[in-house]
């Protein structure tokens, strides 16, 4: 939801048991972003509207007080994200010296900027190997995993040398390649994700194939509903809703194909609260690897543009899904994804103490809080300056160099994948 800073304390959270008729719904607490949204800013009229929105599983939304009726004690959406954002950041503060040893016994510690050149290597031949075989189901083919396979293995093994180096390649977001970068990025992500929890290198490759393949089953949507450029209907909607149960009929007529990477592929869309799709699974009757799944499709799909709605940059992606995990995910897998892609994601941008203003091209994993950032703008002056590169963690008992909040890259009018180690790579 884009709110204006005005807006914030007008703006107020609440249950939906506590709608009424003269209310102004501005927003609602779902990952709806990451689909075509078909409900937007409305006032409600009657109980029956009430009723409407509950029946399809949300439990809060937002009122504009400044509009309609108010409740005195509902939070603010400054209140709520403050909340959120305090709550990312403790999890920088957690002991992760059992990752860090082993991260190390299974990493080979090539350096990020010795790893880039290879990683965007297997992420390319990856996105050509889906688009290859999402285009091969649509005009009816029958699956081959064996070149899957192959492609999640490359980057298995380029994730394992260097985990930073293709995970920042999901920067890459072209609006005009979404499916098959999405499918890629989720691929990647999910196996970031296994990587992170210390799962062997088998069950890693599996979840990579499930996320590289989670979407094929779009390619039994009319053209005319995956491609529309605008708001899906209620019948749309729920004609792009059977994708998930069309990929596992796919996935299941595929040689070779693992119950991991099924599972990834049909419950990816599930939600905790039992409002997710296709079998409104609820809690732990999702599959781990599910839940995995679901929170890196949406992480990815809401940071990226799409020709509905503008992607969120990664900071306020991760709050607003904090926010969704009272009812949509596991509190505690979703910290662990924090863990893994940093509460300082790579090309977010950030201002220090010193008013210095920067890109974070690499994260360290023995301390979130203290990324390694290009500063490239004097925010005190507002002006640019020559490029540095500074590892914060090596100044981390220096006041001056404290990050103190996020800063948006189109206030700044800056393009965070100019300023990552081999720009080049990035385009």
């Amino acid at each position: 939801m884009s709110t204006s800073q005005a807006n914030l304390n007008v703006i107020k959270k609440i249950a939906v048991s506590d709608l009424r008729p003269g209310m102004v719904i501005s927003g609602y607490v779902c990952d709806w972003a990451g689909d075509p949204a078909h409900w937007g800013r409305k006032t409600i009229q009657q109980q029956g509207e009430i009723e409407k929105i509950r029946a399809n599983g949300i439990e809060e939304v937002y009122i504009d007080t400044s509009m309609g009726l108010d409740v005195a004690h509902a939070p603010t959406l400054r209140e709520v994200k403050a909340e959120a954002a305090q709550e990312i950041k403790k999890i920088g503060l957690w002991d992760n010296s059992r990752q860090q040893q082993e991260a190390a016994a299974a990493s080979k510690s090539k350096s990020l900027q010795d790893e880039l050149a290879n990683a965007r290597k297997v992420t390319d031949q990856a996105r050509k190997v889906v688009a290859g075989v999402l285009t091969d189901v649509r005009l009816g083919k029958q699956v081959e995993i064996e070149p899957v396979r192959e492609a999640v293995e490359r980057m298995t093994e380029s994730a394992f040398t260097n985990p930073g180096a293709i995970l920042s390649l999901s920067l890459i977001k072209r609006k005009d390649e979404y499916t098959f970068m999405h499918s890629v990025n989720v691929g990647v992500f999910l196996m970031s994700f296994c990587q992170s929890m210390g799962m062997d290198r088998e069950k890693i490759v599996q979840a990579g194939i499930g996320g590289m393949l989670h979407d094929i089953g779009k390619m039994k949507v009319p053209t005319e509903i995956l491609n529309s450029p605008n708001k899906l209907t209620d019948a749309e909607f729920n004609v792009m809703k059977a994708h998930p149960t069309f990929s596992e009929e796919i996935l299941r007529e595929t040689d070779g194909i693992s119950e991991l990477s099924v599972q990834v592929s049909v419950q990816h869309h599930e939600r905790f609260n039992g409002s997710g799709y296709p079998h409104k699974l609820e809690g732990n009757a999702i599959g781990l690897y599910g839940q995995m799944a679901a929170i890196v499709d949406v992480y990815d799909a809401i940071t990226s543009d799409r020709s509905y709605h503008k992607g969120m940059i990664s900071h306020e992606a991760l709050e607003k899904m904090y926010e969704w995990c009272k009812h949509h995910f596991d509190l505690a897998l979703f910290q662990q994804f924090v863990q893994c892609v940093g509460i300082y994601p790579v090309g977010s941008m950030v201002r220090l103490e010193n008013q210095r203003v920067g890109v974070v091209v690499e994260n360290h994993k023995e301390s979130l809080l203290f990324p390694v950032v290009r500063l490239i703008i004097d925010a005190k002056k507002k002006c640019a300056i020559d490029p540095v590169t500074v590892d914060l963690l090596s100044k981390r008992n220096e006041q001056s160099f404290r990050i103190v909040d996020h800063e948006s890259p189109s206030k700044w009018g800056v393009d965070p994948k100019k300023y990552m180690p081999r720009p080049e790579l990035y385009r």
